[in-house]
């Protein structure tokens, strides 16, 4: 499972199991997410309110086997992925969005011209997907789409995130290396330890 999806899985579960006894709804109505919004805020600051907490309840009822989420792809592209009705379209879009490595607009893009139902549809299934790759040059592709954001560290474990010093991250780091580059995104490649970087001015 995605270091990314995983507060989400644990809070969605939470939700859905336990305040809602497993139904797809809770019997008391529209109260319980922005009560258990403003609790979570409370004792986790951003990322839970109210929008985020019905994303991730989603996310658990869509995907309520771990082990068949796709670590390649990020929080926005599972919840491009909640759009999908169809269970097995939105596991095939969330499989060939790993193996192709479309950006969360390339998705976009594919869902909303059906490209799965045109696939299954079409006698022609290699014109289909040459249209489809030719949409999806036109969309081009800016630097910020090489690199995820916002980047989590959740899976190095370091205690006090985003209060820790810049050499225990760098160790944690260079021991879930893996785990970064996933992290990071497709095209990126692990050269030293630390490398020299020069300016006019300074070296780094």
């Amino acid at each position: 499972m995605p270091s990314r999806c995983r507060p989400a899985g644990k809070s969605a579960g939470n939700i859905v199991e336990f305040e809602q006894g497993g139904a797809a709804r809770a019997q008391y109505g529209k109260k319980l997410l922005s009560s258990l919004a403003r609790v979570l805020s409370a004792e986790f600051g951003k990322g839970f309110d109210e929008r985020n907490l019905r994303h991730m309840r989603a996310f658990y009822q869509a995907f309520p086997i771990w082990n068949a989420v796709r670590t390649e792809l990020s929080w926005t592209h599972y919840r491009t992925l909640l759009k999908v009705d169809s269970d097995s379209a939105r596991q095939w879009y969330m499989n060939e969005t790993a193996e192709q490595g479309w950006t969360t607009r390339a998705l976009d893009r594919q869902i909303g011209t059906l490209y799965y139902e045109r696939l299954l549809a079409s006698q022609d299934r290699a014109a289909v997907e040459q249209e489809a790759a030719s949409n999806l040059q036109l969309l081009g592709k800016s630097p910020r789409e090489f690199v995820r954001d916002p980047v989590l560290l959740e899976f190095l474990g370091l205690p006090n995130a985003g209060a820790f010093l810049e050499s225990d991250l760098e160790q944690a780091l260079i021991d879930q290396l893996q785990g970064f580059l996933l992290e990071l995104g497709k095209g990126f490649a692990f050269v030293a330890r630390q490398q020299r970087i020069s300016t006019e001015s300074k070296d780094f």
